[in-house]
């Protein structure tokens, strides 16, 4: 089909001015890409923390073919709308807590029996999902169906807010001196890629522990600051996605010490909160 598909949070253009958009963060982006084997990432030079995301999937021929997806501050677009593509490309979205339009419009979803399915409907797009999973109905403009909401969309969404803010995976943090730690984050970032790389548990997960000790420290001393306290729930999703953030700025900050990614890890979960 010849369509152009968009992964968005925002499913109108936004006209009202009341609230800020959402949109789909890098470190988002690199979570999905370092835990979903069928996915690479190029990244821009022009535009860092945006770039080309690489799916790899089998032609009906059975032979290896890969899709290239446009990742901009706009969203994801693919160009090719074939229906195995367009159901990674809902995967994608739904992990991102974002709709898949065509450039007409249309939504793409799902229906119960887990077909494809389209529709021009806009009641059936009127709503954008906040980074906790709350749901807010919207207007064709883009305005809160329900203005009182304001002040818990804005709570919610704060980290999604684009306002010309870095990318935390590249975020560069005073770390602490060498002779002020012990352990693996003095070690080299690229040490922690290794192992990650190699997919071998038990090391990666002391690397994740040592960042969480660290941080637990950190909580320790800024006791009397409950604002630079690092507090959030975890689950196995959550765990995966922490550990993908540390990789992410590890393969960008290599000869950084790994004590450098856990702070801006540490940034990025105050940012979220």
């Amino acid at each position: 089909m010849d369509v152009t598909l968009l992964i968005t949070r925002e499913p109108f253009a936004l006209q009202d001015k009341t609230r800020p958009a959402l949109r789909i963060m890098p470190d988002a982006v690199y979570a999905l890409v370092v835990t979903d084997p069928s996915l690479d990432f190029e990244e821009s030079a022009s535009d860092p923390g945006y770039g080309t995301i690489l799916y790899k999937s089998l032609a009906p021929s059975g032979s290896p073919h890969v899709h290239r997806f446009s990742f901009t501050k706009d969203g994801i677009r693919s160009t090719n709308a074939d229906a195995p593509l367009v159901l990674k490309l809902l995967d994608l979205a739904k992990k991102l807590k974002a709709h898949v339009l065509s450039d007409h419009g249309a939504l793409y979803f799902k229906d119960a029996s887990g077909l494809l399915n389209i529709t021009e409907d806009l009641d059936a797009k009127s709503y954008i999902t906040g980074d906790k999973g709350t749901r807010y109905a919207v207007t064709p403009t883009g305005a809160l169906a329900d203005p009182a909401r304001l002040p818990d969309y804005l709570a919610e969404n704060d980290y999604s807010f684009l306002q010309d803010k870095p990318d935390t995976t590249q975020r560069k943090t005073d770390a602490p001196a060498p002779a002020l730690l012990k352990g693996l984050g003095t070690f080299k970032c690229s040490l922690f890629s290794t192992v990650y790389q190699k997919n071998v548990t038990l090391p990666i997960h002391a690397y994740y522990f040592w960042c969480l000790s660290f941080l637990s420290g950190m909580n320790f001393a800024y006791q009397d600051s409950p604002e630079k306290n690092v507090t959030y729930q975890t689950s196995n999703p959550v765990v995966n996605e922490d550990i993908a953030f540390l990789y992410a700025y590890c393969t960008r900050n290599p000869d950084d010490m790994f004590v450098s990614a856990c702070l801006a890890f540490r940034t990025m979960r105050l940012d979220r909160q």
